[in-house]
């Protein structure tokens, strides 16, 4: 197998600065071999939902559970010129960007998902499991969701772990939305500590089409996610919430650039982030406003917490306008625990590590609130409450439907 590409991003490529980019440079660039029938605890199903397991990048039917699907697997051969504007770098300044998405594409294996025509809504939860360790190859799953003309589609994509395994992950999702579509995406990233987990996101937004992302970074030793998404219609949508805790010596980072292509098109973005002890924190969210989207509406905050003093994080909104017709708002802080608010807590009976945990939590919570899928948002906040080490503290918050 040839050595990766020269295009490989590093920490001097302006986007990729405050990524870590040493697991995935370390991992053997080789696809992970399928194992069959490997045995994997899974969250429990999600109601309404047909779930597809892929381990390693390569589908896992003992896992999958394709009863009621409003949607389908179809072959890629066939269907692959819908995203080869995407691939192609369509977007705009993909470049080195995408390097990790071409290296997937030579080497991952594909599945696509389609919401059938006439459908009223499709519910798809697709778990991608990484179970082998760098050393032994490279984790390539590929996931590919085209939404015809009026479909709704609800999508869950998961990355967790079987097992404790340093494995390596190359992800690429691609999204293509027809006129009056509306998609919403949930993600939710929990691989083991010893995990790497980098991803590329692509999604075209078609005229008066909806993309709504939902992003939770939890796993992982580091973790990059870089999102590419093309408003090409008019009144196209896109909201974008994420969320990321990193403790220990956890570093994530997440590139977003929004391009406004048509008129009135609009994009609410929020990012809410936690760094710890010594995690590390990166957020860079870039807007786009072309020329020819008059009247386009650009909405930022973002966010970040740090508690402790090894903790870093960094935040970097970007604006490129290239009309007068527009309306764009943005906003970037990051800080401590609020040490009035903490000093209130403690002199009410609160012990410090609780009080932490609850001015953390309701931090975090604007952003996951945002979860409407009651039983997920249910999981990750068990999960965030495990996360922050106070799973006590926040019983009562984290037990609400």
């Amino acid at each position: 197998m040839s050595a990766v590409p020269n295009l490989f991003p590093t920490n001097r490529d302006e986007n990729w600065r405050y990524a870590n980019l040493r697991p995935l440079a370390k991992a053997r660039p080789d696809a992970v071999t399928p194992v069959e029938g490997l045995g994997v605890e899974l969250p429990a199903p999600l109601p309404g939902f047909a779930r597809w397991v892929y381990v390693d990048g390569h589908h896992a039917p003992w896992l999958s559970t394709l009863r009621g699907a409003a949607a389908e697997p179809l072959d890629t051969r066939a269907a692959g010129s819908a995203f080869a504007s995407l691939l192609d770098g369509e977007i705009a300044g993909a470049g080195v960007d995408f390097a990790l998405s071409r290296i997937n594409a030579a080497r991952g294996e594909e599945v696509l998902h389609v919401a059938r025509p006439g459908t009223a809504l499709a519910n798809v939860e697709v778990i991608f499991v990484a179970s082998a360790a760098a050393a032994s190859g490279t984790s390539y799953p590929r996931l590919q969701v085209q939404a015809p003309r009026g479909a709704r589609l609800n999508i869950v994509e998961r990355h967790l772990s079987a097992g404790t395994a340093d494995a390596a992950v190359n992800a690429a999702v691609d999204f293509a939305l027809a006129p009056g579509a509306e998609v919403n995406h949930y993600r939710l990233q929990q691989v083991a500590d010893a995990a790497s987990c980098f991803d590329t996101l692509t999604v075209h937004v078609a005229e008066g089409a909806t993309y709504r992302l939902r992003t939770v970074t939890l796993g992982g030793t580091a973790s990059r996610s870089t999102i590419f998404v093309k408003l090409a219609g008019r009144e196209a949508r896109c909201e974008l919430t994420a969320a990321a805790i990193a403790n220990r010596t956890q570093a994530h980072d997440l590139f977003a650039e929004i391009d406004h292509a048509a008129p009135r098109t609009a994009t609410h973005e929020l990012f809410r982030g936690i760094a710890t002890e010594r995690g590390k924190l990166g957020f860079n969210g870039k807007m786009i406003v072309r020329g020819t989207a008059h009247d386009a509406d650009s909405d930022q905050s973002l966010k970040t917490l740090l508690n402790g003093s090894g903790a870093e994080a960094a935040l970097r909104p970007q604006l490129e306008i290239y009309t007068d017709k527009v309306r764009a708002k943005h906003g970037a802080t990051t800080g401590k625990l609020d040490e009035q608010m903490l000093f209130y807590m403690l002199s009410r009976g609160i012990d410090r590590p609780q009080a932490q945990a609850l001015l953390q939590w309701a931090f975090i919570e604007d952003a996951i609130s945002r979860v409407d899928l009651a039983p997920l948002r249910q999981e990750i906040e068990r999960l965030i409450a495990a996360q922050l080490n106070e799973v006590s503290a926040l019983d009562g918050l984290v037990a609400r439907a």
